[in-house]
């Protein structure tokens, strides 16, 4: 006998659809067209975006928000260009990130998206070492072994201290909007 799943949040999918990108959800026939169109999947087995709008659909709220997963996606929108229901899988991947950042959530994924935008709006620029280091902390970075260390001895490494851009001041209004627009 299947196992049953069972929703925690039936109403999920009307959550995403009605988050900024969200709103195709509804039009999704379950083709399977977007995963196998998808770069990425192809690289993480793990991100299969079909079966994650499934899982908005079912209701599958709190392991759809913790899966890794959804953080994968590049943006690339070869989904959208192949979905040949005009859903836009890569902007409902989008909304659930969302949902998940406004429920706080604190995986690599989150903390690497608040990390970006906090450079972002120091500098106007994007500190590699400091985004990669706020994403996977020391315990991540003492992962990757000796890379950080050859990285450094090789001179790869960028500045501790960046000079902000003249522009910063526009970049963080356009970052406030964003924020501000959901």
């Amino acid at each position: 006998m299947p196992a049953r799943v069972m929703p925690d949040s039936p109403l999920f999918w009307r959550e995403v659809a009605e988050t900024t990108g969200g709103e195709s959800i509804s039009l999704c026939i379950q083709c399977n067209t977007c995963t196998s169109s998808c770069p990425v999947e192809a690289l993480d087995p793990a991100f299969k975006v079909r079966q994650i709008i499934a899982r908005v659909k079912l209701g599958l709220r709190d392991d759809v928000l913790e899966d890794p997963a959804i953080w994968s996606c590049a943006r690339c929108f070869a989904c959208v260009a192949h979905c040949p229901k005009h859903v836009r899988p890569g902007d409902i991947i989008e909304a659930v990130r969302h949902v998940s950042l406004r429920e706080g959530n604190d995986g690599s994924g989150p903390r690497h998206t608040r990390a970006f935008v906090a450079s972002m709006r120091e500098s106007g620029r994007i500190h590699e070492a400091r985004v990669t280091l706020d994403s996977i902390g020391i315990r991540g970075l003492a992962r990757e072994g000796l890379l950080p260390l050859e990285m450094a001895l090789r001179g790869k490494l960028p500045a501790l201290r960046q000079r902000p851009l003249r522009s910063t001041p526009e970049i963080r209004a356009i970052i406030d909007g964003a924020e501000e627009s959901g």
